[in-house]
């Protein structure tokens, strides 16, 4: 009768042999590791120190960089349309001649128009309806010089529409003393910083008088003072009626910039370019207008980047130069190892798993004693008052810096492991028993 080969039913590999190398392997990777604790120790602590200053570094620069912005965008709008033309009107002889002219100028007179948006109620109400638009208001900007008690400052004071600008940039969560929206109800009101007030010593009800070149001095009363924690703005910054201040700087009826608040801050520049691609304006988007502080974060980061490059990279040459020592001792004890049966491929897993190792456990470490730093510097009384105001370190804590922390410790492990692994991998028991190696 013939037996057909298929039917035949192939042996399986039993599990045991398997299970039982993989022990080996397991147990003596951390005998070696007990062996050299001392060795192993100092590894160790190398990819703790480098995961401890990665997390570290990153929760302060990225708490000062996130309280910065934040701030920044409550007390600041998102877009700035300002009163520059970009398609400014042709000459009055191109006009007239109905196309472009050539014509040789001597000296120009510089004009006495009055720089302005046209038609700014009407941009308003267009900008209202875009999509990505939350809020836009009309305001005026202009420097005035305060005088108070014999002592005079010169500040930036924004003419606003209280109830639309309180939409774009809410200044009443800001207000200390007083209240911002008295500003609505008169016609001589100004709310002012906390550092214009400390300059000055003033108090909401003092009357201070305030000038302009080529306006009307007026007398305007204290009625609000407020506090963004922001240095320079709580230092120059005050906000009046824009019936005053154009009353004030000699610019009846003029509204020099319209400023958006956005739903999306990061389509700011999009946003920007389509205004002034439809109304012809200038338009500056929060990153443009803060263009220098965010250079300067993104040169920090940088630099945080390559200092804890640099000391996990560290950690890892101490892992290499560890486990290159250990094989170099431990050449006969490999060599015995390949005799009673060890192949290449499991000498190569051994010295793998021991990098692993001590990369999971710094890792590990690091990231509890991340935590703990952390929770220290948060708590640590530093008065700072220079872009941001605050009595402590400003700490962001991302869970993602202790995962970042953990993968990179056991890739440099890993990595730093490779060498060894395979030289140790490579080692023959007959040269090692003739003399020739160890």
């Amino acid at each position: 009768m013939a037996v057909s080969v298929a039917s035949i039913p192939r042996p399986r590999r039993s599990r045991a042999p398997l299970l039982s190398n993989a022990r080996t392997i397991v147990f003596i990777a951390l005998r070696q590791l007990w062996d050299r604790k001392l060795l192993n120790g100092i590894a160790v602590g190398g990819v703790t120190l480098g995961v401890l200053v990665l997390i570290a570094m990153n929760g302060i620069m990225q708490g000062f960089q996130i309280k910065f912005t934040s701030a920044i965008l409550k007390i600041s709008p998102h877009v700035i349309v300002f009163d520059n033309e970009l398609r400014p009107e042709p000459p009055l002889l191109a006009r007239y001649f109905g196309g472009p002219v050539a014509a040789r100028v001597a000296h120009e007179s510089p004009s006495n128009r009055q720089a302005r948006i046209k038609r700014p109620t009407e941009i308003v109400r267009a900008l209202a309806t875009m999509p990505e638009v939350e809020a836009a208001a009309a305001s005026l900007q202009g420097m005035v010089l305060v005088e108070f008690g014999g002592k005079t400052k010169s500040l930036d004071l924004r003419g606003v529409d209280v109830a639309a600008q309180d939409k774009v940039t809410p200044i009443e969560q800001f207000v200390k003393h007083g209240r911002f929206a008295t500003l609505a109800i008169t016609t001589d009101g100004i709310a002012v910083g906390s550092g214009v007030a400390d300059d000055l010593g003033l108090h909401v009800g003092d009357v201070v008088h305030a000038a302009a070149p080529g306006g009307t001095p007026l007398d305007l009363k204290v009625v609000a003072i407020f506090e963004a924690e922001i240095p320079p703005v709580d230092k120059v910054r005050a906000y009046a009626s824009l019936r005053t201040l154009q009353i004030l700087v000699g610019k009846p009826d003029i509204v020099g910039r319209i400023e958006i608040k956005l739903r999306d801050t990061e389509v700011a520049p999009a946003v920007a370019e389509r205004v002034e691609r439809a109304f012809g304006y200038d338009a500056e988007s929060w990153q443009e207008t803060n263009a220098n502080f965010l250079g300067i974060f993104a040169m920090q980061n940088m630099i945080v980047k390559f200092v804890v490059g640099a000391i996990l990279l560290v950690g890892g040459f101490g892992i290499l130069a560890i486990q290159i020592m250990i094989v170099l001792q431990k050449q006969r004890d490999i060599s015995i190892l390949r005799s009673v049966g060890l192949r290449r491929a499991d000498i190569l897993r051994i010295f793998l798993l021991q990098g692993l190792i001590i990369a999971t456990i710094g890792g590990l470490l690091g990231d509890g004693l991340g935590k703990v730093a952390i929770h220290f510097l948060s708590q640590l009384k530093v008065k700072s008052e220079g872009l941001v105001k605050s009595d402590t370190f400003l700490i962001y804590e991302d869970p993602k810096f202790y995962l970042y922390g953990f993968c990179f410790a056991i890739l440099v492990g890993t990595i730093a492991a490779l060498i060894p692994a395979w030289r140790g991998s490579k080692v023959e028991p007959v040269d090692v028993l003739r003399g020739q190696i160890g």
